[in-house]
């Protein structure tokens, strides 16, 4: 995700061989066999519900017996009666334009196999959905959960919820949990940063809607049919981490050819369309270059009513409609876009280390700069930019609160604010990576990114992953520099970096 005041912020502005990696062509066929499927069967409502049903056929990738299967309820965060608010009291004078709304997914039958089960919501909001299962499923087993539910829409200006111009549905349906090392993933929402950790999966989505809407979308459209006043599309995505889907009665559209992928940009507010899709076209380019190949045949950029810069999901990018520069819209089309890498590809568990990808993907905008000198913002101006903002915004809580903690390697509900969670995520990151960069050169440090790329792509990697890489590509000891940022000690401009700065 994209803070609005980030980008406004951003303005003002030899080697270990690559791994081997199957990235490009290959990697759907690589990554999108054996895995995971979800069959989503969605019908969008005049009265801003959605009747929904799903079929899960749930691959246990662990090396455990399980009993239960969890599943992530996360409209359910938006219900009147939520403790974790989608939305920090910061903002919601701007998220809730017309009084306060809510959303929720009610969850009316659950089979497993075919056969009643048991299942109950968990957590303090009802986000969580247990499901207990028939028989033990053995490691690498497969076994069908069928769904029925009904979600209701709220009026809000976020990832999922409608506004004057859009629909956006991010976020919507049962998601699967991560069960890794430490158990199934229960962490609940939170408004801080983008609470979300999942695997791949393909998706099989159909969905009807009213034929005056556009549909823009995650994966590839296989065929959409008209009846009436409605309009029934099915789409297909493959190897993705999750699906998404924004519609609009104003949509404008307009699409590209990038090294074999299809952007397609929808927009409705937008007298610099053309210059807007050439940055989504030299953002990809760029990053296919100093990363590694996109793997996807389609990325849709979508411009909507939303409360932050942007959002990033697999194949579509939000793009907030309310950005009042032209410049701070191009610099977020930017950073949602190379989530597509980091996030994307390179999943992370972003409710307990949200730096590891917001740190890169920030940092991906001034890549993206010096390699497109056009546009005249240049990479040492930007970390200079940086480095100033961050010292000021230490100074500001120290005198405001007495201490700051500065440490960036905690879980989001441990940031107090949203500034606090910003600065330590997008600003001091982007300033680490720089700093690293200058310690071990550019070519070890691209070559690092593409190892990083090509190792992991397909699975979650950790802050130890990350640094791992790094050392090894470089040949330098690197982990307590990064660890210095990540625990509040490093240095940064003149100021000790404490992590509680006042004592």
């Amino acid at each position: 995700m994209k803070n609005k005041f980030l980008a406004i912020f951003f303005v003002i502005a030899f080697t270990i061989p690559i791994f081997t990696g199957c990235i490009g062509t290959d990697f759907i066929k690589k990554y999108g066999t054996n895995i995971t499927t979800y069959d989503l069967d969605l019908t969008l409502n005049d009265n801003h519900t959605i009747d929904g049903s799903q079929i899960v056929k749930y691959k246990n990738t662990t090396s455990n017996v399980l009993s239960e299967v969890y599943f992530h309820l996360y409209p359910n965060s938006f219900s009147d009666i939520a403790i974790n608010k989608p939305v920090s009291k910061l903002y919601e004078t701007k998220a809730y334009p017309n009084g306060f709304s809510y959303g929720k997914i009610d969850i009316l039958d659950v089979k497993v196999e075919g056969n009643d089960t048991t299942y109950i919501l968990e957590n303090t909001d009802n986000d969580l959905l247990k499901v207990t299962l028939n028989t033990p499923l053995y490691p690498n087993d497969f076994i069908s959960i069928d769904m029925q539910y009904k979600i209701t829409i709220p009026n809000v200006l976020h990832r999922f919820g409608y506004n004057d111009n859009t629909i956006n549905l991010g976020n919507i349906y049962p998601i699967a949990s991560v069960f890794d090392e430490n158990g199934w993933d229960k962490n609940p929402y939170n408004s801080n940063g983008d609470p979300f950790y999942s695997n791949l999966a393909n998706y099989s989505v159909k969905i009807t809607y009213p034929s005056n809407l556009t549909l823009a979308y995650s994966g590839n459209k296989i065929s959409s049919k008209q009846n009436n006043d409605k309009t029934t599309t099915c789409l297909s995505a493959n190897a993705v981490r999750d699906f998404a889907l924004v519609l609009s009665d104003h949509f404008e559209t307009k699409t590209i050819m990038v090294d074999g992928t299809e952007i397609n940009y929808y927009f409705y507010d937008d007298e610099k369309s053309d210059e807007s899709l050439n940055i989504a076209k030299k953002a990809l380019t760029t990053f296919n270059e100093k990363y590694g190949k996109y793997p996807y045949s389609q990325l849709a950029i979508v411009q909507t009513g939303f409360i932050y810069g942007g959002m990033e999901y697999p194949n579509l990018v939000m793009i907030s409609d309310s950005l009042e520069k032209y410049d701070d819209y191009c610099i977020t089309i930017i950073h949602e876009i190379a989530h597509q890498w980091w996030y994307g590809v390179v999943g992370n568990n972003e409710y307990n280390h949200g730096w590891l990808d917001e740190s890169l993907a920030e940092y991906s905008v001034v890549v993206f700069y010096e390699n497109n000198p056009e546009y005249e913002i240049i990479r040492d101006t930007c970390i200079k930019n940086a480095i100033t903002s961050y010292t000021l915004f230490v100074d500001v809580y120290k005198d405001v609160f007495d201490e700051v903690d500065t440490s960036m390697n905690r879980k989001l509900n441990e940031f107090a604010t949203e500034p606090e969670y910003v600065y330590a995520s997008y600003v001091k990151g982007m300033i680490m990576f720089d700093d690293i960069r200058n310690l071990i050169g550019d070519k070890k440090f691209f070559d690092s990114l593409k190892n990083y790329y090509k190792k992991y792509s397909g699975q979650n990697a950790t802050p130890e992953n990350l640094i791992h890489v790094f050392e090894d590509t470089s040949n330098r000891r690197l982990k307590a520099i990064f660890n210095s940022y990540l625990d509040g000690t490093a240095i940064i401009g003149n100021v000790s970096d404490n992590k509680k700065s006042a004592e």
